[in-house]
């Protein structure tokens, strides 16, 4: 499946909108860890805080773990861009290059000889 350059740009800008609320989202949740965890002295916690404390943690695993996922998914499609971009440009180049020779040709099968096509010193020595 090949994207255009604007869907692999719009699917890498949801990607990291996506990777960044994950990672607010898993800071938040360690956050509220650490917080209990300074209310609270390990020894005067009952069962039920421990499973609580245990289940965020696995939570933030969880989070790390999808967080890992989707940054290695804009990282794919940081390189997909890449190569896209790269692609295009070395397209571009090559139509540039035959639609240069066209004209060159075509001047000169008009008579014209090449030097007189307007190039950049052409353009500055003779400006409008």
């Amino acid at each position: 499946m090949e994207m255009s350059g604007y869907q692999d740009i719009s699917a890498l800008e949801k990607s990291v909108a996506n990777a960044g609320s994950q990672l607010y989202t898993m800071a938040h949740k360690l956050h509220a860890v650490e917080r209990s965890l300074d209310q609270t002295a390990m020894e005067q916690m009952d069962e039920m805080e421990v499973m609580e404390l245990l289940e965020s943690m696995t939570e933030v695993k969880n989070e790390y773990q999808n967080l890992r996922k989707d940054i290695q998914e804009v990282q794919q499609l940081q390189r997909d861009v890449s190569t896209s971009i790269r692609y295009q440009m070395t397209n571009m180049q090559q139509t540039f290059q035959m639609l240069k020779k066209r004209i060159a040709s075509t001047q000169q099968r008009r008579g014209h000889p090449r030097d007189q096509l307007p190039g950049p010193a052409t353009v500055a020595a003779h400006p409008h």
